[in-house]
């Protein structure tokens, strides 16, 4: 794989890693803060656990909506100009799968806000 190829893949799947590393966060803090009996405890004058899934979810949303406005740039330029159909497709994949990463990232952080954390 060249190394073009290689960033390609990873622009695309990037909105997917952003939500794994924020399903790993959220429930791993989540259930450590639980578990040790600090949920009670409050950052900032919130609960510490809505505060780390808040903080999450927004550090996970922030590189999923700028991967996603270069690939819309990317995707003009390959209707303007023309590309392969590999590269095409690569950037039509990856405005699809960043695209509905930003809505499962939403989906996973706004019901662990208005749940009852320890519940």
């Amino acid at each position: 794989m060249s190394g073009t190829r290689t960033l390609q893949v990873i622009g695309m799947l990037s909105g997917m890693i952003a939500w794994a590393v924020q399903f790993t966060v959220i429930y791993g803090i989540t259930s450590t803060l639980c578990g040790r009996g600090w949920a009670d405890a409050s950052l900032f004058g919130i609960g510490a656990v809505p505060a780390v899934i808040l903080a999450t979810t927004l550090l996970a949303l922030a590189p999923t909506a700028l991967m996603l406005m270069v690939l819309l740039r990317a995707h003009r330029q390959v209707e303007e100009q023309g590309a392969s159909a590999a590269t095409a497709f690569m950037v039509q994949a990856g405005l699809l799968i960043n695209g509905l990463s930003l809505v499962v990232i939403l989906w996973q952080g706004a019901p662990a806000l208005i749940l009852p954390a320890c519940a």
